[in-house]
């Protein structure tokens, strides 16, 4: 009789992602079941999740500390690239109201310099004339309608005036309140500015981390058995995520959109590059097979969703680092690893085409690259038969 496995902190994590993703979709379809019932199987899965979480603080010590280290700083990372992405859409943001706010300015200033000479212009004209001049010339004529119509026209020039002076007093106000904003959205772009330049010091320090943590774990491998051997633990690690996803999406479905079997070979690649490494091709000395592609790109590259979907998964994992998970109906999921970032979260419903991610060497690979990866009811999928040609 065989000894049973102790649950290693990867399956054990996995497990509670698994728990957490359940207690997710049992909080979203609630609304159709009994309350009573439902709130009874959300407490047991709480109850379940709490046990798990203990289990996984007492593993997480026993595993290594490099690959802790790893982990922490990667998904650090992933997390900086995240906000440094937010905080580039507000910098873009700011700049465009800079540049609204300095042209209504001119303008402003333009329509104003206008009025001011206008405005000038009749002082001049009264000055030159003079009230008393004015007056005795109305006085002067002897035609009534005449006079009517010189005090008609005077009245006119006068409110005009009144109305100028006005105009001119609320452009002036306008000018100020413009200037006031301008200030306040310099100020915010410095801040936003002053934000990024840190976020970029701590990136720079989390990449040393990852380094340092790579450079661990490689020294720790003796052999090329002990490297094998570490690429088929985190071979099912995979395998168990994808197995406990499998099993809590088996009774859900996605409506309203193209089937993802009517897309086979008409899907774009998920990312722009080269493919390194095909489906079915022998790795670790022939004890392993790819069950995807690795495709060869540059760092940061946009990592695109190939179909209408729901994020499963969206965290680190051993060998895949930062990994996001698609579900799209009828058992189908496509998986996106060694990512440097995520850019979308569980549960989030995503378009063919949206960015999930970008590009990365996560995981502790050598060199930035995409793998991707398709599977049905558990079973890997060659990708080639699903991409356009």
């Amino acid at each position: 009789m065989k000894t049973a496995r102790p649950l290693s902190p990867g399956k054990a994590a996995i497990i509670l992602a698994r728990l957490v993703f359940v207690l997710w979709i049992a909080a979203g379809y609630a609304q159709t079941e009994d309350a009573v019932e439902a709130e009874q199987q959300l407490s047991e899965v709480r109850e379940r999740i709490g046990k798990l979480e203990r289990q996984i603080q007492k593993q997480v010590s026993k595993r290594s500390a490099a690959e802790q280290a790893l982990r922490k700083a990667e998904r650090g990372e992933s997390d900086v690239r995240r906000k440094l992405d937010e905080i580039g859409k507000a910098l873009g943001t700011t700049r465009d109201r800079l540049a609204t706010l300095e042209s209504e300015i001119e303008s402003i200033r333009a329509v104003l310099t206008e009025r001011v000479d206008e405005l000038a212009q009749q002082v001049r004209t009264v000055y030159m004339i003079g009230r008393d001049d004015w007056l005795r010339s109305v006085l002067s004529q002897q035609d009534p309608a005449e006079i009517g119509r010189q005090l008609v026209y005077h009245s006119y020039v006068a409110k005009h005036r009144s109305k100028l002076i006005d105009s001119v007093r609320a452009d002036l106000e306008r000018l100020a309140t413009a200037e006031a904003s301008l200030r306040d959205e310099r100020a915010r772009l410095e801040e936003t500015q002053a934000s990024e330049r840190a976020r970029l010091a701590e990136l720079s320090s989390l990449r040393e981390n990852r380094k340092l943590a790579l450079a661990k774990i490689n020294d720790g491998i003796a052999s090329r058995n002990d490297q094998v051997d570490r690429l088929q633990m985190e071979a099912e690690d995979l395998e168990v995520l994808l197995a406990e996803l499998t099993r809590a999406l088996a009774n859900l479905s996605i409506d309203g959109a193209v089937p993802f079997a009517d897309r086979k070979g008409q899907m774009q690649l998920p990312t722009a590059g080269r493919i390194m490494r095909t489906f079915g091709q022998s790795r670790a000395d022939g004890r392993l097979r790819w069950d995807g592609i690795l495709v060869g790109a540059s760092a940061g590259e946009e990592v695109r969703a190939v179909h209408y979907g729901r994020v499963v998964y969206a965290d680190w994992l051993p060998g895949m680092g930062l990994l996001v998970v698609l579900e799209h109906g009828d058992g189908f999921l496509s998986l996106y690893g060694h990512n440097q970032d995520v850019m979308a979260d569980v549960g989030e419903w995503v378009d063919p085409d949206t960015v999930i991610a970008h590009v990365g060497d996560s995981g502790g690979q050598a060199s930035s690259g995409l793998y991707f990866e398709i599977r049905k009811d558990g079973a890997p999928q060659n990708p080639a038969r699903w991409l356009a040609p």
